[in-house]
């Protein structure tokens, strides 16, 4: 032993004589650092030089320091304090720091180096707090140490029970509490909840006593459960969670149920008042074996749909109504009375047999029918023998069966007139009956060219009106006035809607006695039939010769006024032989009327669309030519039309022709001799005047009388020429100072000025000398040479 001693003491002795030995060669700085970049370029030193390059580190050496400096910062540092301390490139602090986390028990957290005795002092923190506060929030301890909740929740899990004696809430995993704490909340929780007699809000007791509110969920279920709390929480760990004591619960359930034994129903805000969120699903539950009807506010029990079924039952029996208002709660809606009404109807089987009305009157559907109905019987006769005297509103769209059916009934009659038709018209007649109607009538009811029109287009307007509503039986408040004489005891708030579901039997009702007095006083005999086919034999060739003698009169006038007088000619006399054709066709469907002028375009129309094809193509299209412009074009369909149905037309019969000149001359100077009003004077002079000089007749319009005289310019004398321009200047003026009166009372009473009084007198003055123009045709006669 003491020899190696020796022997490490002279080894000792010869070191330090080395050491203080003086060197013979030393190397410089510069080739020290060259040398060792050569061995690191070769990989044969492994060494890293500081940010200020003096000095050189080895990787261990960085390892040991970063662990010291970790000891000595109690277990958490910062890398980027790290590299500030040990001068080198953060690179290497960061590898060097990955490898001690892999091999120790250091974790790497937000750029932090933190090892187990940190989070162990840190347990020793929180403990304290938590003793102290019995409850702490992770939340809040990641706010204080600068730690994320993912990594501290665990870290502190593993030392609960260790190192902090505490429980993590098993709900919440952000909660820490001590047992003293929860066995504390638990006794004021049960005391307090075993106060409560009747439903609470959970949230307004945390609100009031300051509670956690997971931790009160989790006592409360655990003390509901174990049967220490006698309740139940409805709504879950909601907002609107509520606690409901079991004596609240069996007092509620008791008073439902003596509330539905003795009603018959319950109502849903009823039981919503109660505390109970969902009635409809707490009653599905409570009464599975019961069978109730749930409506939109309530449901019905079986009592009080017994009595809903008998009193329906009773009414559709005896014939009679009832209002089921009466044994229904005042709480039901409109909508819940009528809904459980049609279910006691579905189950007594009495839909068809009865309605409702006004949502709660039953009325047996025979109550309606020999009751009601029978109301109206005798007011239907009268006004079905009123009406059948204008068959024409007969024609409407709301009575399309109607026709149909008397067609058929006339179809094998129609074929054996059609016969009787084609032989009587070939036996004419002579009588001109429609000789000089045509401008006689135009003139009665000239009147200024605006004031004119309208009157048509209102007279239009009253005639389609008439036509919707002529076939209606009574008006809503008519049924409704008679229902309160017939029926004094039934609601009158509903008696509207039984007058409403009236109308549409009634006008049935009424179409039906409508037709049976119409069929029985259409009925005529063969001969009448035979003499009107005869007659309108006539009129139809009448009408003929005088439409074709007016259009050869047009080619005397300008383009302008050709198309004035024909369209006149178009919607007067043609008018009048269409409706003729259109009134005979409709006689077979009993449609027809004494007067044809009523005849409208729409009803024309509608007649003709119930006819036959092969007759119905040759009408519409004479029609149609009434709406244009062109006599000729009317001419010719007028012909196929009336062989269409049955009349022949003779064309180029001079000796007609002739007569119906002659007739339409003298009907003209007879009115020409009565008349005293100036305008329908010059109308007709000018009119006469014409056939005298062009033998050609002429139907034109009031507003045609300046190109009329325009054309008689060079047949008459000048001085006769002149005559008419003045007294036209006269009538004009007259016209519009006429016009200017009435304007003028409108305002105020005013009396004919000077002006009117000599125009009126000049035109009496003139009146026999026109006159004279027809009355002494000499006098006229244009002398030759």
């Amino acid at each position: 032993m003491s020899d190696e001693w020796e022997e490490i003491r002279r080894l000792a002795a010869d070191f330090q004589k080395a050491q203080f030995a003086d060197t013979a060669q030393r190397l410089s700085e510069r080739n020290c650092i060259e040398i060792i970049s050569m061995l690191v370029k070769d990989k044969r030193l492994n060494v890293v030089h500081t940010l200020d390059g003096k000095e050189y580190i080895t990787a261990a050496q960085i390892e040991r320091e970063i662990r010291d400096e970790l000891y000595v910062h109690g277990g958490r540092i910062n890398l980027v304090q790290l590299q500030q301390l040990i001068n080198v490139d953060w690179v290497h602090v960061e590898s060097q720091a990955a490898e001690i986390v892999k091999t120790d028990k250091v974790q790497l957290v937000l750029g932090q180096l933190i090892d187990d005795s940190y989070m162990d002092h840190l347990a020793e923190e929180v403990n304290d707090r938590l003793q102290e506060a019995g409850l702490i929030s992770v939340s809040d301890l990641c706010k204080v140490h600068d730690l994320p909740g993912d990594f501290l929740t665990p870290e502190l899990a593993k030392r609960l029970g260790r190192l902090i004696q505490g429980e993590l809430d098993q709900y919440n995993r952000g909660v820490i509490f001590t047992l003293a704490f929860v066995a504390r909340h638990t006794a004021r929780i049960l005391g307090l909840f075993t106060a409560i007699t009747r439903p609470t809000p959970i949230s307004g007791i945390i609100a009031a006593f300051g509670f956690q509110e997971h931790l009160l969920y989790s006592v409360l279920e655990e003390l509901v459960n174990t049967g220490r709390l006698k309740g139940t929480v409805v709504g879950g760990r909601q907002d609107k969670a509520i606690y409901v004591p079991d004596i609240y619960s069996k007092t509620q359930s008791a008073w439902i149920d003596s509330f539905l034994l003795q009603n018959g129903y319950l109502e849903f805000d009823a039981l919503f008042r109660l505390g109970i969120p969902d009635p409809s699903n707490y009653i599905k539950k409570r009464f599975k074996s019961i069978k109730l009807l749930f409506l939109q506010s309530a449901c019905v029990g079986q009592t009080l749909m017994d009595q809903v079924e008998a009193s329906v039952e009773e009414a559709v029996i005896a014939s009679l109504w009832t209002d089921i208002q009466a044994i229904l709660p005042s709480c039901m809606s409109m909508e819940d009375m009528e809904m459980l009404i049609q279910q006691a109807m579905r189950n007594t089987n009495v839909l068809s047999s009865a309605r409702i009305l006004g949502g709660t009157v039953v009325v047996s559907e025979k109550f309606i029918r020999s009751h009601c109905l029978s109301l109206f019987d005798e007011a239907m006769l009268q006004k079905a023998k009123k009406d059948v005297k204008n068959p024409v509103f007969l024609v409407t769209e709301d009575n399309n069966t109607l026709v149909p059916t008397l067609s058929e009934c006339q179809t094998v009659s129609n074929k054996k007139r059609d016969v009787e038709r084609k032989k009587k018209a070939t036996e004419g007649s002579g009588s001109l009956k429609a000789g000089g109607g045509g401008n006689a009538r135009e003139i009665r009811i000239r009147k200024t060219k605006k004031k004119g029109r309208r009157d048509e287009n209102s007279g239009d307007d009253k005639d389609s009106s008439q036509q919707s509503h002529a076939t209606d039986f009574m008006t809503i408040d008519e049924i409704i006035n008679a229902l309160q004489e017939g029926v004094p005891d039934f609601p009158e708030e509903i008696l509207h809607e039984l007058a409403d579901s009236l109308m549409q039997p009634l006008a049935k009702a009424y179409q039906e006695v409508l037709r049976s007095v119409f069929v029985s006083s259409s009925s005529s005999p063969s001969g009448t039939n035979k003499k009107t086919i005869k007659e309108l034999q006539e009129d139809i060739g009448n009408f003929y010769i005088n439409i074709k003698l007016f259009e050869k009169a047009i080619k005397f006038f300008p383009d302008d006024a050709q198309v004035l007088i024909s369209k006149h000619i178009l919607k007067s006399v043609c008018t009048d032989v269409t409706n003729i054709l259109v009134n005979f066709l409709a006689a077979d469907m009993m449609l027809a009327m004494e007067n044809t002028g009523s005849l409208t375009s729409d009803v024309r129309i509608k007649i003709l669309g119930k006819l036959p094809e092969e007759i119905r193509g040759p009408l519409i299209k004479l029609h149609n030519c009434l709406n244009g412009k062109a006599v000729e074009e009317f001419l010719t369909n007028l012909e196929v039309s009336a062989e269409a149905c049955g009349f022949m037309v003779k064309k180029g019969d001079k000796k007609k022709e002739r007569q119906a000149l002659f007739l339409h001359r003298q009907a003209l100077t007879e009115q020409m001799k009565e008349t005293e009003d100036p305008a329908l004077l010059l109308h007709l002079t000018c009119v006469l005047l014409f056939q005298t000089h062009t033998q050609c007749m002429l139907h034109a319009p009031g507003r045609c009388v300046p190109q009329i005289i325009s054309v008689l310019a060079g047949h008459i004398p000048p001085e006769s020429q002149e005559l008419l321009n003045t007294y036209q200047g006269l009538v004009v003026k007259q016209l519009v100072s006429k016009k200017k009166e009435e304007s003028r009372a409108d305002v105020c009473f005013a009396e004919p000025d000077e002006e009117s009084s000599n125009v009126r007198s000049q035109l009496l003055c003139l009146m026999p000398k026109i006159k004279d123009l027809v009355l002494s045709p000499s006098k006229t006669s244009k002398s030759e040479g």
